[in-house]
C-alpha cells in the first residue's frame, strides 16, 4: 500500500495516447498522491485501509472545525457583500464609466 502514494506508480493499465481529443484520466499516478497531499494541506491527512478478498477503503481525515483551521478563509453572505461592495467605482480604461467625459467642457491649465 505504501508505493500507491507513490507519484507514477499506477495499478491500472497504462494510457494509451493517440491523437483523439479524449485524454485519459486513470493510469498516470497522480490521484492519490495528489488527493494526500491536498488532505495535508487542510490538516488532515488519506488513509488506505485493504482487507484481503473485500476491498480497499479510502478514508479522508479533514478538520471539522473553523477554530481547528490554520488558514482563515473570508466568509461571503449578505453582510460580507455589501461590506466588499463598492458605492461609486472610478471609470478603467478596461471597463469605462457609462457616460463618456465631456473633453470639451474641461479647463485646459497653460
Amino acid at each position: 500500500i505504501d508505493r500507491l502514494f507513490s507519484y507514477t506508480y499506477s495499478t491500472a493499465p497504462t494510457p494509451v495516447m493517440d491523437n483523439s481529443r479524449n485524454a485519459p484520466l486513470a493510469g498516470f499516478g497522480y490521484g492519490l498522491p495528489i488527493s494526500r497531499l491536498y488532505a495535508k494541506y487542510f490538516q488532515g491527512d488519506l488513509n488506505l485501509y485493504s482487507l484481503p478478498e473485500y476491498g480497499t477503503d479510502a478514508i479522508i481525515y479533514l478538520k471539522a472545525l473553523s477554530s481547528e483551521s490554520i488558514e482563515k478563509l473570508p466568509v461571503f453572505n449578505k453582510s460580507a457583500f455589501k461590506h466588499y461592495q463598492m458605492s461609486s467605482e472610478a471609470g478603467d480604461w478596461c471597463i469605462p464609466s457609462k457616460e463618456p467625459k465631456n473633453l470639451a467642457k474641461e479647463k485646459v491649465a497653460v
